[in-house]
């Protein structure tokens, strides 16, 4: 048998007839994918408590501080970091869990409650994104507040008060002075929560009406612009849109002369005063009116059966009501 040497020239053709082939090979279909790139992150950050009064915002300390925010775009399982400072310095962390917001289009949404005011002081809050695989790191901007004792004393507390009176239509002054007007607010606050009926703010009466709690419910609906003559707390309230728009103290009839009850239509309006000492008069009911009069007791009915306001507010509640307007007078003064 014949041994055949195989030269250089061929080595190489037989290589070369493989090359084609070997390349035509299909790729390794598990080999590993791209990895997708981290998205961006674009926070917001808001405190939703307390009251605004001007650029400040401000809480009450000892009360729960919601904060509330979102991330743009929403990636599944990320979270944000809520970091609390106060007078600059980093008071609380608190790491929540970001969720979808379906009222916004990729957004993602998170909130907690810090209990962490305790004093007097600037606090400031901020959203941030640690980056992650999935996201790149974020930041909101810095929402700044104050907070304040839950108790009238000072300008900026009065102010807060007033505010809060009027967010609740309970009608006072915005000056910063405990004034008489202001007095008044809180005394037709006062009745309707059922309480001593002074125009005291005490702390009880600041933190809850800050709070926006104690507001008045109307009785009727219908129709949708009315007054209610409200014997058993009190107060005048004049309603439109079935909304308190304007809440004063008053005093009706007293037992000898009482207020009479019922649905009735304001007929006639007398400017001024009359020789009764009536000021600013809308009648409902024959001799019954809704007028300004200078001795409307806090604690009693003191009437001959007319719905007494005090002077000061007797204008504005006559220039409100409209002729042949509905009013409601119900309840059983104490």
């Amino acid at each position: 048998m014949t041994r055949r040497l195989l030269t250089a020239s061929t080595i190489t053709g037989v290589l070369a007839l493989a090359a084609p082939a070997a390349a035509q090979l299909p790729t390794d279909p598990t080999g590993p994918a791209d990895t997708p790139a981290a998205k961006d992150a674009r926070l917001d950050v808001k405190v939703d408590s307390g009251r605004v009064d001007g650029d400040t915002r401000w809480v009450l300390t000892d009360d729960e501080l919601l904060v509330k925010g979102h991330i743009w775009p929403y990636v599944e399982g990320q979270a944000v970091r809520l970091v609390l400072y106060r007078d600059g310095k980093r008071l609380h962390t608190k790491t929540v869990k970001v969720l979808k917001d379906e009222t916004r289009k990729n957004a993602g949404k998170y909130q907690y409650r810090f209990k962490n005011v305790t004093k007097d002081d600037v606090y400031t809050v901020r959203a941030i994104h640690d980056e992650t695989a999935e996201q790149k790191e974020g930041a909101s901007e810095k929402e700044h507040l104050r907070a304040i004792p839950g108790r009238v004393r000072g300008e900026e507390s009065i102010r807060l008060l007033q505010i809060s009176l009027r967010s609740l239509a309970f009608v006072s002054p915005l000056n910063g002075d405990l004034d008489d007007a202001t007095r008044r607010a809180v005394l037709a606050y006062r009745k309707v929560q059922g309480w001593d009926r002074t125009g005291s703010p005490t702390a009880a009466v600041f933190r809850k009406v800050f709070h926006g709690d104690g507001a008045y419910r109307p009785r009727y609906e219908h129709p949708s612009k009315h007054v209610e003559g409200d014997l058993t707390d009190q107060v005048i309230v004049l309603v439109d849109h079935r909304k308190p728009q304007q809440i004063y103290t008053m005093s009706s009839g007293k037992p000898s002369t009482p207020t009479v009850k019922g649905k009735f239509n304001f007929y006639r309006q007398d400017p001024g005063a009359n020789s009764e000492g009536m000021y600013y008069s809308s009648y409902f009911y024959g001799g019954y009116a809704v007028h300004g009069y200078p001795s409307v007791p806090a604690t009693y009915p003191a009437s001959h059966g007319c719905l007494r306001v005090p002077i000061p507010d007797a204008v504005r509640i006559y220039d409100t009501i409209d002729i042949g307007e509905t009013i409601y007078v119900f309840g059983e003064p104490f």
